[in-house]
C-alpha cells in the first residue's frame, strides 16, 4: 500500500511537473510570436509599396498614365510627412523627375497640334 502511494504521488509529480513545463514552453512561444511588428518593419514594407507605385509611374513615361499625374505627388507628400522622410521616394527625386518628364512630354504635344 505504501509503494502504490509513492507510485501515484511520482506520477502526480511527473505529470504536474510536466503541465508546467509544457505551459511555460507555450507561453514562451505565444509571446514571442504575438509582440508587436517592430516600426522599422513596417517602414520596410511601405517603403516598398511606395517605391513599386512610383516604378509603375515612372515605367508609363513618357506618356504617363492620368493616376499618376493627377495622385502620385501627393501621396508621396502624404507619405512621406507622415514617416518623417524616411522612405525612398521622399528624397530619391524620382517623383519630380516624372513630373518633369511629363512637362516636357506635353510641350511637345502641344508643339506637334500648332
Amino acid at each position: 500500500m505504501v509503494l502504490a502511494k509513492r507510485v501515484i504521488v511520482i506520477a502526480l509529480i511527473a505529470v504536474l511537473g510536466s503541465s508546467v513545463v509544457v505551459g511555460g514552453i507555450s507561453l514562451y512561444n505565444r509571446s514571442s510570436s504575438s509582440t508587436p511588428n517592430n516600426p522599422s518593419d513596417n517602414l520596410v514594407g511601405l517603403n516598398s509599396r511606395l517605391n513599386n507605385v512610383v516604378s509603375f509611374c515612372m515605367n508609363s513615361l513618357p506618356s504617363g498614365i492620368k493616376a499618376c499625374d493627377n495622385e502620385l505627388r501627393s501621396l508621396v507628400s502624404q507619405v512621406c510627412t507622415s514617416t518623417n522622410g524616411q522612405l525612398d521616394a521622399c528624397h530619391n527625386g524620382l517623383v519630380d523627375q516624372y513630373y518633369k518628364i511629363r512637362a516636357q512630354q506635353g510641350v511637345k504635344a502641344k508643339n506637334t497640334t500648332n
